[in-house]
This record gives C-alpha cells, sequence and structure tokens, in this order.
C-alpha cells in the first residue's frame, strides 16, 4: 500500500504523493509524471502496456524496408487528414461533448502523424486546423468519422502485415487498437 499524505494547506486538501514515477510511451515516446501508467497514453491513445517506467524505454534499431516506408508514408497522409477533418468537426459540433471528442481525436491523430514522422525521420508536416474538410452537420461528421476510423483499420491491418520489422508490427498493432477505440465513440450515433 502507498503511503500518502494530507495537508490542510490554505483551506485546500492536498493529497501528496511520496514519489511520483516517469513513464514513457512506447508508442508515440512521449513522457507521463504519475504514481502509476496511466490506461491510455494521454497523448497517442496506446494503451497501458505501451506505457513503461522511462528507465526502462529503449528503442530498437532496425532498417526501414521500401514496403512499410511506403506504408507509413501512406498512414501519415491518412493521419494528417484525419486530425484535419477532427479539428474540422470542432468547430461544427453542435454540442460540447461531440466538440471536445473531436478536438481530442484531432490531437491523438497529429501525435499518430509525429510517430509516423519519427520512423521516416522526415520533419513533422503541417497539420492545418481551418481545413474546410467537413460537414457543418454533427451528424454527418459522426458517420464521417466513423468511416475515417474504418478505413484506417483496414489500411493498418495491411501494413501490420506486410511489416517485418518488429518496431513497424508494434505501432501497427498499437494504432489500430486505438482507431477501434475511436470507432467505438461513433457506433450507433448515426
Amino acid at each position: 500500500m502507498q503511503n500518502t499524505t494530507t495537508l490542510n494547506f490554505y483551506s485546500f486538501n492536498c493529497r501528496w504523493v511520496d514519489y511520483l514515477k516517469v513513464f514513457k510511451c512506447k508508442i508515440c515516446q512521449e513522457g507521463y509524471l504519475g504514481d502509476a501508467p496511466p490506461t491510455h497514453c494521454p497523448f497517442c491513445g496506446a494503451h497501458q502496456q505501451y506505457m513503461i517506467e522511462a528507465r526502462d524505454f529503449e528503442l530498437p534499431e532496425y532498417t526501414l524496408t521500401d514496403v512499410s516506408r511506403r506504408n507509413l508514408e501512406e498512414a501519415l497522409d491518412l493521419e494528417v487528414s484525419n486530425a484535419e477533418f477532427y479539428f474540422c468537426a470542432t468547430d461544427m459540433a453542435d454540442n460540447v461533448a461531440d466538440a471536445t471528442m473531436f478536438k481530442r481525436l484531432g490531437k491523438i491523430e497529429s501525435e499518430h502523424a509525429s510517430t509516423i514522422v519519427k520512423e521516416l525521420k522526415k520533419h513533422s508536416p503541417d497539420i492545418s486546423k481551418d481545413r474546410d474538410m467537413c460537414s457543418n452537420m454533427n451528424l454527418d461528421n459522426l458517420e464521417e468519422s466513423n468511416q475515417r476510423e474504418t478505413n484506417a483499420i483496414r489500411h493498418y491491418t495491411r501494413f501490420l502485415g506486410e511489416a517485418t520489422e518488429d518496431r513497424i508490427k508494434e505501432i501497427f498493432t498499437a494504432i489500430i487498437e486505438i482507431e477501434k477505440d475511436h470507432l467505438s465513440l461513433t457506433d450507433g450515433r448515426f
């Protein structure tokens, strides 16, 4: 059991944790501070099994095949397009819950793009938050979100099957899981 101390500091009750751990996501490589790993990476959405203590983090060295390079380039295009769609849908949402969901999805898809460019050793692409690429009807955007996530899952499943590098397999496996989580947000809503 973890030791905690409760203090009353200027009328605020504070819970002090005796120690924080530093975690790192194996997928997006972002850090997280906490007494336990989060259930999902707060940046890319990877499931908890990809959140490891930073001291144990090490990226494997590998050579990217031409097939995986091509698939990562295609995945990058999908992630950029999906991020731009979600940022547009944020502005068109007719309720705060969907606006919040679309904004978070846009940020997660942007992080996926960032993850992919790290593997491609490229500069991050410009992701516009002002592109007019969604409907002005929230219901239509929910349906398109579902279609986009389904399309991404289909493509990434194929890319996973074609990958020979363990690192690329890990990335596509994690992103497929994340996209399935996204798909669940819109199932049955349109």
